[in-house]
């Protein structure tokens, strides 16, 4: 099997790929009710290429596709969504769970609209699963890094899944599921790349900030769970970052100079070991790798898709994946005698701390009906 299982709250788990760079996460809950399971739940069950993965997933935990009853989708990206008509096609009694903005777009792959529930056809954004009292609450997070996105809070295993909010590609040093400090770098590069501006991230931040009980683990659609300090830490950072068009409407100061110091280098490279230079053209050049930060043109580093900061830390990163550790050393000292030349000294990033909001308790929420699928006392999903 290509993909880890891992169980992170109660009867939660997690499937995660193994690419190296950008993992995709696959999440299933389990609803249960005095020993007897009630329901099943995926979030964002991926692409084709995590099929074979998921059948043997969900065989393993749920009995096969056949049991599963909810399909949530946070947004309708391809890396998300896609599967969703062939686990219809098998799951005869599922639904799909998304935002009208979100199902606008999902309805396009195909999916019936008797097999989809619209988060706004809530009176409020909770969900009850009947005979478990289990609750699940659907929170939209605006233009993060879509219209219609949308984050689940399993209240019994306190487990927040985000989608792309606090998404990540990998720079950490090692192969855990939970983030350490290095993970930042990787979540920063990925909010610059795709969160529009940082009003959303903030709206985004103040909604997980005042959930009350707090989460204990955050779970993204992609990278490292954040879980314990770093969850306050993160979220901190995340919600002064400049993103997406605060980027591209802010000129930096050292830009300019931060590309005149990333070319150097490169041309330095290009005559010292031509078989480093050519590995690093090819990654910077990789049209698949949507995440490099660096716009190419005949060789030459044209533009940066992100801060100038983040632009240095993933060169280094290549250094260290390209050079070999006996020679990575060696190339980061001249990559940093470069940038010195040309008045760049390259500083960790402390970002500035805020005051965190006080969480405040959510009221009871309004009793509705909504066709079959709810009970009488509320909104209790029936798997019938």
């Amino acid at each position: 099997m290509d993909h880890i299982i891992s169980e992170i709250g109660k009867n939660f788990f997690l499937l995660r790929s193994k690419e190296k760079d950008l993992h995709r996460n696959i999440y299933l809950k389990k609803f249960e009710a005095n020993g007897k399971h009630i329901s099943n739940m995926v979030f964002d069950p991926g692409t084709k290429l995590d099929m074979a993965d998921l059948l043997t997933f969900f065989r393993e935990k749920i009995g096969g596709i056949k049991n599963l009853k909810l399909i949530f989708l946070s947004h309708q990206d391809p890396d998300v969504a896609s599967n969703t008509p062939l686990l219809l096609s098998t799951a005869k009694k599922a639904k799909v769970v998304t935002s009208v903005d979100t199902w606008r777009l999902v309805e396009m792959y195909g999916i019936p609209q008797n097999r989809a529930i619209t988060i706004e056809s809530f009176d409020s954004n909770r969900l009850r699963v009947k005979n478990s009292g289990q609750k699940l609450n659907f929170l939209p997070i605006p233009f993060c890094h879509f219209k219609g996105a949308t984050m689940v809070y399993d209240l019994e295993s306190r487990v927040l899944f985000t989608g792309d909010l606090l998404s990540g590609v990998n720079t950490q040093k090692n192969n855990d599921l939970y983030a350490t400090e290095d993970a930042w770098d990787g979540i920063k590069l990925f909010q610059q790349l795709y969160m529009p501006t940082n009003v959303a991230l903030r709206h985004a931040v103040d909604t997980i900030t005042l959930l009350d009980p707090f989460p204990e683990v955050i779970a993204p659609q992609h990278g490292n769970l954040i879980k314990g300090n770093l969850i306050h830490d993160f979220l901190k950072r995340l919600r002064t970052l400049e993103v997406g068009m605060d980027i591209v409407l802010t000129k930096e100061e050292d830009k300019e100079a931060v590309l005149l110091g990333l070319n150097n280098f490169v041309s330095f490279v290009k005559t010292d070991s031509p078989e480093l230079y050519a590995r690093l053209i090819k990654l910077f050049q990789k049209g698949h790798r949507f995440t490099s930060p660096f716009m190419i043109d005949h060789g030459e580093i044209v533009d940066l898709k992100v801060t100038a900061d983040i632009a240095i830390k993933t060169m280094q990163k290549y250094i260290d994946d390209e050079a070999g550790e006996d020679k990575a050393t060696y190339y980061k000292a001249i990559f940093e005698d470069n940038l010195e030349q040309v008045g760049i000294t390259h500083e960790a990033d402390n970002s500035e701390d805020k005051d965190e909001s006080k969480p405040e308790n959510t009221n009871e929420l309004e009793d509705t009906n909504w066709l079959e699928l709810w009970s009488e006392e509320g909104q209790d999903y029936a798997d019938s």
